[in-house]
């Protein structure tokens, strides 16, 4: 837009953005804006990003009566909002309203902030930094923590002085603690008084707050992401945020935006208070929600645990300890850049089976638990698989007479659960709930509320959703990733029963071999203990994912896409006659959910979002047997769009990810130190070890190399 044009425009509503600034409704031109379009130091930046055209769009949005009764802090992105609304074909208000809510600014993800370790980051506006190029620095850290407790305190869910109960997954060791001092220092400068669990599973630090009575809290972890990664999660009495609310995504992003060129205060430096014996007193709480006789039942059972070398690596070994059953614990030597190194569920994830044939080709810990299968005389050698943070768990069992691996994922082990639960607390299911989401195989719900009668309901990806679930008793909440919630009971210090809504991986997978054994399950069942349907992922990583949102041209596309291919795979009979595809809404507006039905109801669903913890995009196609060539030409061709369209030209790992497969092209496998030699000689700048790790994870997960260890380094091969 011409900049005196767009200044005189500024100045015109100038009256309405003074009013809403001082209810903290504040405008961007678009999220890379240097700063608020109502301050005229940045008028000529801004004027570039709004066309002549929208200036009476311009004038719509911003004195919409909409906003005039909006009651929280929010930043709006004005050209996104500006684009919403000259595209849609809804009445007015309406256009309005669905405009400025698809555009309101979320720096939040799935499950709190994550980002690419940037440790020496010296841009000033960290939160610029972060939003182009996904950089985790010190910076961001530190405002994002400060945002974090200025929210909690202007709303009164704390004072200043009151406690703050921090913790980390170990990953930070890494860079030396960088990350967690910046933790520490951002809650401190807004006045909060930090207690510091160390490195612990994330469950621990709610389950800490709940105890003592702390209503705030933070984890420095990345979960099951790569070690060059890192992120916050934050609770707020024992919960995770949700976007909405007071103290939601949207308003800590306003805050985030508003303190982004916040001083560190040099004077003022964070003396965190240790949590004293907080190990022990967390391995008494897991083995006081087992089952009482949780040693009788495992008893002969040997257990393979691997930790991820992430922030269970000690605790897991205790509790095991404890309950005095034979397990053998690999990848427990945490150093920060080996944590989920060729370990851990996100090693795992997506695949049903290990068989003995491929044994080569499978990571260690696998590789034990084969072996110690083989030289078991029963089947009773089980593998527990954690992630980085703990939070998640599989459960791995050896089938001795098909000498093979099986893998139980959350849905499999939350059916389990739920079924154990029933079977021996003797609770009426009609008085319960059994909650999934929509990552699960389509049939979790279905079989629940069909063989146990329990209540169902699918909610969107993220285990923030289940712990927010409120429409009745929750029984089991789950998602196929190896989330599972049980409501963990227990008294605090003041004496009142809470309850602690947050996966424990350990926990999981020691609730699920109890149920199989104490429910007797056959080798079948134990398999597959509902009748599960189809599932596939198809990934794109190092992507922008700005371009994809509710009604954005991608999205749209994306819809097209999905609809043309039913139609193909109808017309190659693949797919039933009277096939009809639905578009449904769900808790997170920017999912592309879409349903697949036929006379019979639904037989299938696809559904489009970009990772809230990853820097990837992913398309999930899910139904019942039968369909499954149908729904993988869908996934394929969506994935196609998203490679060609997605990626992420400023990202230097696009780079490397193009070099590497350019070099697989001229040879059936490859050693990853010689990859490193030649990128070395033919990209600028060097890779970094975790850097690298974690391009090839990339290309492992979007399904175009195949990885494996050999004589003591890793292969790569192109598929």
């Amino acid at each position: 837009m011409d900049l005196k044009v767009f200044t005189v425009l500024v100045q015109k509503n100038e009256a309405i953005l003074k009013k809403l600034a001082q209810r903290n409704i504040r405008f961007v031109a678009d999220v890379l804006s240097d700063g608020y379009i109502d301050n005229a130091e940045f008028n000529i930046g801004n004027a570039e990003k709004i066309r002549d055209e929208d200036a009476s769009a311009f004038s719509v949005i911003i004195n919409a009566d909409f906003l005039t009764g909006y009651p929280h802090p929010v930043l709006i992105d004005l050209k996104k909002a500006i684009g919403l609304y000259a595209d849609s074909n809804a009445p007015k208000e309406k256009r309005i309203e669905s405009a400025l809510l698809m555009s309101r600014v979320n720096f939040m993800g799935t499950d709190g902030i994550r980002g690419k370790v940037v440790a020496d980051g010296k841009n000033n506006d960290c939160v610029t930094l972060f939003v182009r190029d996904m950089a985790f620095t010190p910076g961001l850290v530190r405002i994002t923590s400060y945002s974090f407790a200025k929210m909690c305190i202007d709303n009164g869910i704390v004072r200043t002085g009151d406690a703050v109960v921090i913790g980390n997954d170990g990953r930070d060791k890494a860079f030396d603690w960088v990350l967690n001092k910046a933790v520490c220092m951002g809650l401190s400068q807004a006045g909060l008084t930090v207690y510091d669990c160390g490195v612990v599973p994330t469950a621990i630090v709610p389950y800490t707050m709940l105890k003592r009575g702390i209503h705030c809290a933070a984890m420095l972890t990345a979960s099951h992401n790569p070690s060059n990664q890192n992120g916050i999660k934050f609770f707020i009495d024992g919960k995770k945020m949700l976007p909405e609310g007071e103290c939601g995504d949207y308003v800590l992003s306003a805050y985030m935006y508003a303190h982004r060129f916040l001083k560190q205060n040099q004077e003022k430096r964070c003396q965190a208070h240790e949590m004293p014996d907080i190990l022990t007193e967390s391995k008494e709480f897991i083995r006081s929600v087992l089952p009482a006789h949780a040693s009788e039942t495992l008893k002969g059972t040997t257990i393979v645990l691997d930790n991820a070398n992430g922030a269970f690596a000690e605790l897991s070994r205790m509790v095991l300890r404890d309950l005095a059953i034979s397990f053998v614990s690999v990848n427990e030597a945490p150093i920060g850049a080996n944590i989920n190194l060729h370990c851990g569920v996100a090693e795992i994830e997506g695949t049903e089976f290990f068989y003995a044939n491929d044994l080569g080709m499978c990571i260690p810990f696998v590789r034990e638990l084969f072996s110690r299968g083989r030289a078991s005389q029963s089947q009773k050698v089980f593998g527990i698989a954690l992630d980085g943070d703990g939070d998640r768990g599989f459960v791995l069992f050896y089938d001795k007479e098909k000498d093979l691996v099986a893998v139980l994922d959350g849905d499999k082990c939350g059916y389990i659960i739920a079924q154990y639960y029933i079977e021996n607390k003797k609770i009426n299911p009609k008085d319960y709930w059994f909650v999934s989401t929509i990552e699960s195989d389509i049939m979790t719900a279905v079989s629940a509320q069909k063989n146990f009668g329990l209540h169902s309901k699918v909610v969107s990806v993220g285990d923030k959703w289940i712990g927010g679930f409120n429409e009745g008793n929750l029984l089991v909440g789950l998602e196929i990733s190896g989330h599972c919630i049980v409501p963990l009971t227990f008294t605090a210090d003041d004496g009142k029963k809470v309850s602690l809504v947050s996966g424990i991986g350990l926990l999981t997978g020691l609730l699920a071999i109890i149920a199989i054994k104490e429910l007797k399950l056959s080798a079948e069942k134990i398999v597959e203990p509902f009748e599960s349907g189809f599932s596939k992922t198809f990934y794109t990583f190092f992507v922008d994912k700005t371009m994809l949102y509710r009604n954005s041209p991608l999205w749209n596309a994306d819809r097209k896409i999905v609809a043309n291919t039913v139609q193909k795979q109808i017309r190659c009979s693949l797919l039933p006659a009277d096939t009809t595809v639905l578009f449904e809404d769900k808790e997170d507006p920017n999912v592309l959910y879409i349903t697949l039905n036929d006379k019979q109801g639904l037989f299938g669903c696809v559904f489009v979002r970009n990772s809230g913890t990853e820097d990837k995009t992913a398309v999930y196609v899910k139904g019942r047997r039968g369909i499954q060539d149908a729904l993988l030409a869908i996934g394929k061709e969506v994935q196609a769009h998203h490679i060609r369209e997605m990626k992420n030209k400023t990202r230097i790992e696009l780079l490397y990810e193009n070099r590497i497969m350019k070099l697989l092209e001229h040879t059936p496998e490859i050693d990853l130190n010689d990859i490193k030699i030649e990128l070395l000689k033919e990209c600028s700048p060097a890779i970094g070890e975790s850097d690298l790790h974690s391009i090839v994870h990339a290309l492992k997960k979007e399904g175009r190399i195949n990885v494996w260890q050999a004589e003591g380094t890793t292969k790569i091969s192109k598929i």
